[in-house]
């Protein structure tokens, strides 16, 4: 038990098992314009299936900010872009711009709708009343 005990605070503890994200269902229309908003404005940067391209922009198919009960975290950025990183290692992500200016309450809203059922399992859908709430902010 000693042994263990230490072998645990000396290395951790084991990772908890991923649990696979299942995709919520969302409406034909809401489905059409996300991924015709994402394929104009997102797949460039961040990859045709959210993979994310290293060094420019992060993995959006396994971003966290998706899978979260508030879709606050994903929409900040999306609206209000986010400004060049640099991390450990050299690694850095290229500047984001925001959305703000370009797309409309409702594009943003399905946008956000669709990404965060197809990827991240939240079936909500997000209001434009929530985007234009954001946007005045």
């Amino acid at each position: 038990a000693d042994l263990a005990a230490m072998a645990t605070y000396l290395l951790g503890e084991p990772e908890p098992p991923v649990k696979p994200i299942v995709p919520a269902k969302v409406s034909a229309k809401i489905s059409e314009s996300g991924q015709r908003t994402y394929f104009a404005v997102c797949a460039g940067c961040h990859g045709m299936e959210g993979e994310g391209l290293p060094h420019v922009a992060v993995p959006l198919r396994t971003n966290s900010s998706l899978r979260l009960p508030s879709p606050r975290g994903f929409l900040t950025p999306v609206m209000h872009g986010i400004t060049e990183q640099h991390f450990p290692g050299l690694e850095r992500m290229q500047a984001m711009p925001g959305f703000a200016a370009t797309l409309s309450d409702q594009e943003i809203a399905d946008l956000a709708t669709w990404m965060r059922a197809t990827w991240g399992g939240q079936g909500a859908q997000i209001s434009t009343t929530e985007v234009a709430q954001l946007r005045r902010q």
